[in-house]
């Protein structure tokens, strides 16, 4: 009887220990560290941090930040293994599979998840389980400034690249004029995920269409030069390649220098995602109108991929579990209710061009050019499920973004390409 009345006196000295503690989390002093991959906008979450801090006190949030493409994965794996893994962070979906374990587990049911648009939580899900939030959407393709398209094509129809061959003409034409037809930004990451991804994610609607083939590649049943996805994306980029504004030196990889070129009207397209408006927007000197323009990979004007641009959700904000306390997770998602719901963390999305997948956004929020032309295709349903991303990690964007170039700068042929990537496939797992 005695050690009864004992246990149920140490449990209730335990609930209200626990009820103090997790009290604190609103009374005390709590620090938290923000990792982002997303480091076009570092100045974007220091204000935001800023500001939290200013009405909520004892609330201070650390940036840790990244260079945009800079090994930004291999940072984070330092982190975690030195035991400094950030409180919270944005990472890409497919990074979810390398810190599942490490990551909270969002429970469904919280109620500002409500504002997430309808299907805009499956970006974040694994194995049935919600590890990350989105906090916007995004497309790419071959971008356009139409200041300098319409210079040589009064009243150009993006509709009317829907081949090869129309693409081609496109760029003949815009050369014959003395205009540098398109730009393609050297680093790995750009040619790696992007580029090459569209060969996989291509062969379907669905997800799991782009990841079987992969798979496919995996397991050695399939060679990716055999596949017409492959062959007829490859006869795109040598016309990218050709027309290539950075021809003489493809590698430089600067993309502030790219995006300063391209809103300066020295080329007339660019293969590259709206997020660039994150640094076209700050440019004193710059064009303000573009447009998409999808990447044709035959000259079928039915087939898919042809006449739709990619649209994805490419970040999800997540908290870390084993290296922080229950005090910092609590607080953690206080921030991201903040940043992601509340109107006054939406405007700093807003304002830096980011559209986001949440249905409590003002109505009357403005967004740039570049991003209303991705959401003109996804209002029509022409979009490009990315959803291969999941094995696009950094060392695949890296290593086979390597081999990219190296076939952008004649270093190897396209069969040597094709059995460089089928080697790097082959060594990697099965999600």
């Amino acid at each position: 009887m005695k050690n009864n009345r004992f246990f149920a006196f140490m449990l209730t000295l335990m609930l209200l220990t626990t009820m103090i503690s997790v009290g604190a989390t609103a009374e005390g002093d709590v620090k938290l560290t923000y990792y982002s991959t997303s480091a076009e906008v570092n100045a974007m979450f220091e204000e935001m941090f800023e500001r939290y801090h200013e009405i909520n006190p004892n609330v201070t949030i650390e940036l840790i930040p990244t260079g945009v493409g800079m090994g930004q994965q291999e940072q984070l794996q330092s982190l975690f293994a030195s035991g400094n893994a950030p409180t919270f962070m944005n990472i890409d979906p497919a990074n979810i599979l390398d810190y599942q374990d490490k990551l909270m587990v969002f429970d469904e049911d919280t109620e500002w998840f409500k504002y997430l648009n309808p299907d805009a939580i499956e970006a974040g899900r694994m194995d049935g389980l919600v590890y990350g939030l989105p906090f916007s959407t995004q497309g790419y393709a071959l971008c356009y400034n139409k200041r300098v398209v319409e210079s040589v094509i009064p009243d150009f129809d993006p509709a009317s690249i829907n081949t090869q061959d129309a693409l081609r003409a496109f760029f003949e034409t815009l050369d014959a004029a003395g205009v540098p037809p398109t730009m393609i930004h050297g680093a790995n990451w750009s040619v790696g995920a992007h580029y090459l991804g569209l060969v996989y994610a291509v062969h379907g609607k669905d997800t799991a269409s782009g990841l079987r083939f992969i798979e496919s590649l995996i397991d050695g049943t399939m060679k990716i030069a055999d596949d017409p996805l492959f062959q007829g994306y490859m006869d795109t980029y040598d016309l990218l390649v050709k027309y290539n504004y950075r021809k003489d030196d493809p590698l430089v990889g600067d993309i502030n220098a790219d995006d300063q070129a391209f809103a300066n009207g020295e080329c007339a397209t660019f293969f590259m995602g709206d997020w660039m408006w994150t640094i076209i927007g700050t440019l004193e000197s710059k064009d303000l109108e573009y447009g998409f323009i999808p990447v044709p990979w035959s000259n079928d004007p039915t087939a898919f991929g042809n006449t739709e641009v990619v649209v994805s959700m490419p970040k999800v904000m997540c908290i870390e579990v084993t290296q922080s306390t229950p005090e910092q997770q609590a607080a953690a998602m206080e921030v991201l209710e903040w940043m992601l719901t509340s109107a006054e963390g939406q405007e700093y999305f807003i304002q830096a061009g980011f559209s986001m997948p949440y249905n409590n956004v003002r109505e009357d929020a403005s967004y740039n050019s570049m991003t209303q032309a991705i959401a003109e295709y996804s209002a029509v349903g022409k979009t490009i499920n990315i959803g291969c991303f999941t094995y696009l990690t950094g060392d695949a964007w890296a290593k086979t973004g390597d081999m990219m170039l190296k076939y952008t700068v004649g270093a190897i042929d396209r069969a040597e390409l094709a059995e460089e990537i089928d080697a790097f496939w082959k060594t990697q797992t099965k999600q």
